[in-house]
C-alpha cells in the first residue's frame, strides 16, 4: 500500500499513523513494513520511493535528513536507504514521470488547474496514493479515476487495526437471569433412595444403595462370563486381538469374491465396486502409531479456566433426578444397531438380550453406578480402530488422516445413551450448535450461510465470513473443562463426578493391521464411538458461542444478529465488518488460549465482501490474525468445502453436478460381477445417496435431475433386461404396488427441500425463524412447490410454508405414478388388482427363492412387456398371429389363459398348486381326495381339485389360475367355483359320510395375485396365522417359476428361441 510521507509542520513521523500529501511516497504490498524498520535503516526490496515535483525542501521522512532539492532526495534515498527503485511522479496530476527532467518541465506547464491536496487526514485514505478523503463515496470515485495498473488499490478504511476495538472486551459478564420455574428439590442420590425398593431389585440383580463399588466390580465380571457362555446361540465369538491381518482379495473381480463379500457385507462391496479399494486398515508402523497417539492422549492437559467465559445458563436438573427404569433400557437397546462392533469384552446387543430379557438386571446395575458415581474398571478398557478420511493412499500414510473410533463394552454404550438423553433434556446445548442435535442439522447453518452471502452481495453490504478448523478437537478436548462446564451448569454434582470418574483411568490400545499398542491413557480428549461424547463436545463449545453472542460482532439481519454458526467441531464465524470479525478472532484466539484447543491454521478460511464503487469487491483489506498467523483469504474464483459442499464468497453454496457424478457409479455397477438384482439394490443403496445430499443442499435445478433419473432408469433396464419402453410407474411405483420403488431425484429431493423450508418457518429456534424469510430463496420455494406438491404456487408462499405439516408434502407422489402407471393402455392393464397388496408384490423387494431369471420375467408379466407379438408390432403394422398355436393374437391374455400350446403348462401350474394345499392339507392331518367324481342326478358330474376330510368335517376346494384384468376377476371367479360345486354338497357328504361340508374357490392370479378369499381355505384348515402369510408367498413364488420354466420350454420348441 501507499504510505504518504510527513510534512516538516508535522514533526516526525514514526509510525504509519501520519499520512500528509508531502513530496514522497512509499508503494509497498505489505502495509506494515515500517513497523520493523528503524531508523536511518535500508529499505526492504518490496518498497518503492516515489518523488514528486514541483519540489519543496522537507526532512526525510524516516532518518530526519533534510532534503532540500529533488536531486539531494534522490541521491539520499539511492545511498543511504538503498531504494530499489524511485519513480518521479506530478504533484499536481499525479502522472508519473520518467525522470526529474521530464517530472520538472510537466509541472511547470500542467494546466489541469488540480492544485496540491492540502496537508490535512480525513479518515479514508487510498492505499495506492497520499490522498485522503472525509467520505468513503470520495475515496471510492479517486480509487476508479486514479487506480494503478501495477498495484491493486486497496480500500483501507479507520476501523482495520488490529490492535484497536478490544477495550472492555473481556470484562467480566452479568449472571445470566435464574430460569423461571420451581427447581427440583435433592440430588440424584436422594431420589434414588426414596423411589428403590427392595422388593423391586430382580434375583440375582445389584442393590443400588448396598452396593459398593468393589462389589459392582465383582459382579458385573461375573455377568460377562454369563453372556459369553450364550455365545454358541449366535454363531458368533467373541472379539479378540488376534489374526490382525486382512485377508487381501486374489482376484478382486471374480465372481465368487464379489458374491461372498456381497453376502457378508454388502457395504464392504459396495466399497470396494464404487470406490475401487477394499477395507483399508491402518498399515502405519505400530510404533508410529503408538507414539501419535500417545502425545495426543497423553500429554499435559494445557487447560487453564474458563474465565468470562463461565457465565452459562443453568441446567435443568428434573430429567437427571430419576432411576433408571427396565422399559428405559429395554427402548434404548432396542433402538441401538445389532450389528454394531463390540468393546474388548466381546459382548454384543444379542447377548444382552438373551441374557437380560425384561431389562430389570441391566436396570439395577446402572442404579448402582448413578448412586455410586463411580464407573466399574471392567467399562474403562477400551480399543480403537483407525477409519481413513481420504481415498488417497499416499495421504494415508500420515497418521492425522486417520479418525480415531474408540469402542467401550456395549454395556456401557448402553448405559452413556440413556444418560446422554437425559442430559441433553437437562442441559440444552447453544441454539447455534446444530451438530449432533435434533433437527434439521446441517442444512439449517447452510441455508442461512447461503442466504446471507446472496443478500450481502445482492443488497451491496459488507459481509465477512471465516471458516475455522479445530485441531484435533475431539481428541484434544479437556477433561477438566468438561467438569467446569458442567458445574458452571449447575448440574447434579452425582452426575459430574459420574462424568469426570468416566474419563479418570481410562484407557485404550490402538488396533492396526499390525497389531495392537499398549494400553494408552486417555488424559485428554473424549472417545468418538461413545453416544455422549458429541454432547460433552457441544457442551463444551457452548461458553464460546454464548459469549460470542454477547460481546461478538455479528451480521444483523432483521432484527437478529448471526454471529457464528457451529456443526460440532466445524465453526462458522460471521461479521458486519473488518473491525467486527477482528472482534470475534480475538474472542476465539481467547477462549483457545483458556481451553487448551487449537486451531489448522492452514485448513481455516475467510472472504470480506465490500461494496467499493458500487460493485461488490472480495477480500480488499488487512489481514486477520490467530495467534499472529494470517488467515488464509478465499479468493473470488476460489470455493471452501463446508459441510460436503462448496461456498463461494460470491454465489454462495455452488451447484453440484449429479450427472457427472452419477455416470461413473452406473459404469462402475454394470461391469461388476453382480446379479441383476443385486445392481438394483447396490444403486438404491449406496450408489443413489452419494449424489443426493450435494445435489440437495446446492439446490440443483430439476432439468438437470430429470436427466440423472434418466440415466438410471436406463442403466436399470439394461440391469433387468427390459424394454427401452418400459413405463416409469414400474420403477417409481412403491414397492406394495407392485413397482421397485427407486428413488425420483427430481421429485424426491423438490420434496425434501420443500419439508426442510417448512421445517424451518415452524422451528423452534427463535432466531432461525425470524430469520428465515429473509434468507430463504423465494424463486427457488415457488419452482421446488409445483414439483413436490403437483400444483402452482399461489399466493404467499411463507406463509403456506409456515402453516402446512411437513409430513403431508409428497406423501402421495408415488400414488400418482402408481396411477399413472394404470391409466396406460397396454402396460396398465389390470396393474389397479395389486394395489397395496404386500403378499402379492413381496418378491420385487426381497427375491428370495426365485432365479434371476424368474424375476426377470416376473417383471415382464407384471409390466406387459413380454416379447410377445402384440408388444413387439407396437407401432407398426404386422402380423400378431401367435406363433405357438396360429390361432388368435399373440398378446399376454391369449398365452396365459387361451393360448393350446400353453395348454399343459397351465394345467402344470394348477396341479401344482393342488400338490401344495394337499402337502399342507396331510401336515394338518387332514385326509386328502384329489379329484373324485361325484355324481349328482340333478346336476351332473362334477370334479373337485380337492376334498379334504377331518372328524367328520369336508372341505371341497377347487383351484383356478386366470388372468386378473380387473379388480374383481378373482373373486368373481371364487365366487363361480363355489356356487358350482355347492350344489354337490349333499352327494358328497353322502358319498364320503361327513355331517358337513364347505366348498370354496382357491384362485390365484396368472401375474402371482393373491386373492384374499384364499386366507380363508387356510383358515378352515386350522393353518397358524404365523404361517398363512409365509404360505401365501409361497404360492405367488411358485407360480412365478412355474411361469418361467414353461414359458422358456414352449418358445424355445415352437418359436426357436425368438423371445428368449
Amino acid at each position: 500500500m501507499a504510505i504518504p510521507a510527513s510534512n516538516p509542520s508535522t514533526g516526525p513521523a514514526p509510525s504509519l499513523a501520519l499520512r500528509s500529501a508531502g513530496n514522497v511516497t512509499f508503494l509497498c504490498p505489505d502495509k506494515d513494513w515500517m513497523s520493523t524498520l528503524g531508523s536511518g535503516s535500508k529499505l526492504p526490496v518490496t518498497v518503492t520511493v516515489g518523488l514528486g515535483a514541483p519540489w519543496r525542501e522537507m526532512p526525510c521522512p524516516l532518518c530526519r535528513a533534510p532534503l532540500k532539492t529533488a536531486k539531494v532526495g534522490f541521491a539520499h534515498f539511492i545511498k543511504k536507504h538503498q531504494a530499489r527503485k524511485v519513480n518521479w511522479f506530478c504533484l499536481k496530476c499525479n502522472s508519473s514521470k520518467p525522470g526529474l527532467l521530464s517530472a520538472a518541465c510537466h509541472a511547470a506547464k500542467c494546466g489541469t488547474g488540480t492544485r496540491v491536496r492540502p496537508t490535512a487526514i480525513h479518515s479514508y485514505v487510498c492505499g495506492t496514493c497520499s490522498s485522503s478523503f472525509s467520505t468513503k463515496r470520495g475515496l471510492s470515485m479517486h480509487a476508479k479515476k486514479h487506480g494503478s495498473a501495477g498495484c491493486v488499490p486497496r480500500l483501507v478504511e479507520p476501523d482495520e487495526n488490529p490492535n484497536s476495538g478490544f477495550e472492555g472486551l473481556f470484562s467480566p459478564l452479568p449472571p445470566p437471569k435464574d430460569k423461571v420455574g420451581p427447581r427440583p428439590v435433592g440430588s440424584l442420590k436422594s431420589c434414588l433412595e426414596r423411589t428403590i425398593r427392595d422388593g423391586e431389585i430382580p434375583p440375582g440383580g445389584l442393590h443400588p444403595l448396598r452396593s459398593s463399588p468393589a462389589l459392582v466390580n465383582r459382579t458385573l465380571s461375573g455377568y460377562i462370563k454369563q453372556m459369553r457362555r450364550s455365545n454358541k446361540i449366535y454363531g458368533r465369538k467373541p472379539w479378540k486381538p488376534r489374526g490382525f491381518g486382512v485377508a487381501r482379495v486374489k482376484t478382486r473381480c471374480s465372481f465368487r469374491t464379489i458374491q461372498n463379500l456381497y453376502t457378508s457385507n454388502m457395504a464392504a462391496a459396495a466399497s470396494l465396486i464404487l470406490d475401487g479399494k477394499e477395507a483399508t486398515s491402518c498399515n502405519i508402523p505400530l510404533r508410529a502409531i503408538e507414539t501419535a497417539y500417545s502425545e495426543i492422549w497423553e500429554k499435559d492437559d494445557r487447560y487453564m479456566e474458563l474465565g468470562v467465559f463461565g457465565a452459562l445458563p443453568e441446567a435443568d436438573n428434573e430429567p437427571l433426578l430419576m432411576a433408571v427404569t427396565p422399559n428405559e433400557v429395554m427402548s434404548a437397546l432396542r433402538g441401538s444397531k445389532g450389528k454394531s462392533a463390540p468393546g474388548p469384552d466381546g459382548i454384543r446387543k444379542p447377548h444382552l438380550l438373551r441374557w437380560d430379557k425384561d431389562g430389570k438386571l441391566l436396570a439395577s446395575l446402572y442404579n448402582t453406578i448413578l448412586y455410586n458415581s463411580k464407573l466399574p474398571k471392567l467399562l474403562k478398557n477400551s480399543r480403537t480402530t483407525l477409519v481413513p478420511k481420504s481415498p488417497n493412499q499416499a495421504e494415508l500414510k500420515v497418521v492425522d488422516n486417520w479418525r480415531p473410533i474408540t469402542l467401550s463394552s456395549s454395556i456401557l454404550r448402553l448405559f452413556s445413551k440413556i444418560l446422554c438423553a437425559r442430559l441433553s433434556e437437562a442441559c440444552p446445548t447453544h441454539p447455534s450448535q446444530k451438530g449432533f442435535t435434533r433437527g434439521v442439522g446441517c442444512s439449517t447453518n447452510l441455508m442461512l450461510l447461503d442466504g446471507v452471502i446472496r443478500r450481502a452481495v445482492r443488497q451491496k453490504e459488507t459481509l465477512a465470513v471465516v471458516f475455522i478448523d479445530l485441531a484435533r478437537a475431539f481428541d484434544s478436548v479437556s477433561h477438566k473443562l468438561i467438569r467446569e462446564v458442567l458445574a458452571r451448569r449447575k448440574v447434579d454434582s452425582g452426575i459430574c463426578d459420574l462424568i469426570s470418574d468416566a474419563y479418570s483411568q481410562t484407557s485404550s490400545r490402538v488396533v492396526t493391521k499390525r497389531g495392537r499398542t499398549r494400553a494408552i491413557q486417555l488424559k485428554v480428549g473424549v472417545k468418538q464411538g461413545d453416544p455422549m461424547s458429541p454432547l460433552l463436545f457441544n457442551l463444551c463449545l457452548d461458553p464460546l458461542l454464548t459469549f460470542l453472542d454477547l460481546r461478538g460482532s455479528g451480521y444483523t439481519l432483521s432484527g437478529q444478529r448471526i454471529t457464528a454458526l457451529a456443526y460440532a467441531d466445524d465453526l462458522v464465524l460471521l461479521s458486519g465488518s473488518w473491525a467486527g470479525m477482528a472482534v470475534n478472532l480475538k474472542i476465539l484466539e481467547r477462549f483457545l488460549e483458556l481451553t487448551g484447543l487449537d486451531v489448522k491454521i492452514k485448513k481455516c478460511g475467510g472472504f470480506l465482501l465490500r461494496t467499493s464503487n458500487r460493485n461488490t469487491t472480495v477480500n480488499h483489506c488487512a489481514d486477520w490474525m490467530i495467534h499472529s498467523s494470517p488467515i488464509p483469504w478465499i479468493g473470488e474464483t476460489q470455493s471452501y468445502r463446508y459441510l460436503g459442499v462448496e461456498v463461494s464468497p460470491k454465489r454462495g453454496i455452488l451447484p453440484s453436478d449429479p450427472l457427472k457424478e452419477i455416470l461413473p457409479l452406473l459404469r462402475k455397477i454394470s461391469k461388476a460381477p453382480l446379479k441383476p438384482t443385486q445392481k438394483v439394490k447396490m444403486l438404491i443403496t449406496y450408489g443413489i445417496p452419494r449424489v443426493v445430499y450435494g445435489a440437495d443442499m446446492s439446490l440443483v435445478g430439476t432439468a438437470v435431475l430429470r436427466k440423472v433419473d434418466r440415466e438410471i432408469r436406463n442403466a436399470v433396464k439394461a440391469w433387468l433386461h427390459l424394454s427401452p419402453s418400459t413405463a416409469d410407474g414400474l420403477f417409481y411405483s412403491s414397492r406394495v404396488d407392485g413397482g421397485l420403488g427407486l428413488p425420483r431425484l427430481e421429485k424426491q429431493i423438490a420434496i425434501s427441500q420443500v419439508k426442510r423450508w417448512c421445517r424451518t418457518m415452524q422451528a423452534n429456534d427463535a432466531k432461525c425463524k425470524v430469520l428465515a424469510p429473509a434468507l430463504l430463496p423465494k424463486v427457488e420455494i415457488a419452482k421446488r412447490w409445483k414439483v413436490a406438491t403437483g400444483v402452482e404456487a399461489e399466493g404467499n408462499l411463507q406463509a403456506s410454508l409456515a402453516t402446512t405439516d411437513p409430513a403431508v408434502i409428497g406423501k402421495r407422489w408415488r400414488v400418482s405414478e402408481f396411477e399413472r402407471w394404470c391409466g396406460l393402455r397396454c402396460q396398465g392393464r389390470g396393474l389397479a388388482t395389486f394395489a397395496r397388496d404386500p403378499i402379492s408384490n413381496h418378491w420385487l423387494g426381497v427375491p428370495w427363492g426365485l432365479h434371476e431369471s424368474d424375476y426377470i420375467l416376473a417383471l415382464q408379466l407384471r409390466s406387459s412387456t413380454v416379447r410377445t407379438l402384440t408388444t413387439l408390432s407396437r407401432g407398426r403394422r404386422m402380423n400378431t398371429t401367435c406363433r405357438a398355436c396360429g390361432r388368435g393374437w399373440e398378446g399376454i391374455i391369449h398365452v396365459v389363459s387361451q393360448c393350446r400350446a400353453f395348454k399343459k403348462n397351465r394345467m402344470a401350474n394348477h396341479n401344482n398348486i393342488c400338490r401344495l394345499l394337499s402337502i399342507i392339507g396331510r401336515a394338518l392331518g387332514w385326509e386328502v381326495t384329489r379329484e373324485k367324481r361325484i355324481t349328482c342326478p340333478l346336476w351332473g358330474t362334477a370334479v373337485p381339485d380337492l376334498i379334504l376330510t377331518k372328524n367328520g368335517r369336508g372341505l371341497v376346494v377347487d383351484v383356478a389360475v386366470c388372468y386378473e384384468a380387473k379388480p374383481g376377476t378373482l373373486r368373481r371367479r371364487a365366487e363361480f367355483k363355489v356356487n358350482k360345486y355347492d350344489k354337490f354338497s349333499r352327494p358328497i357328504c353322502n358319498t364320503l359320510g361327513l355331517s358337513g361340508v364347505k366348498t370354496f374357490g382357491f384362485v390365484m392370479g396368472a401375474r402371482g395375485k393373491w386373492h384374499a378369499g384364499n386366507a380363508e381355505v387356510l383358515n378352515e384348515m386350522g393353518l397358524p396365522r404365523s404361517r398363512k402369510k409365509a404360505l401365501a408367498k409361497l404360492f405367488t413364488r411358485a407360480l412365478e417359476q412355474y411361469w418361467k420354466r414353461n414359458w422358456r420350454g414352449v418358445y424355445a420348441s415352437s418359436v426357436e428361441r425368438a423371445l428368449f
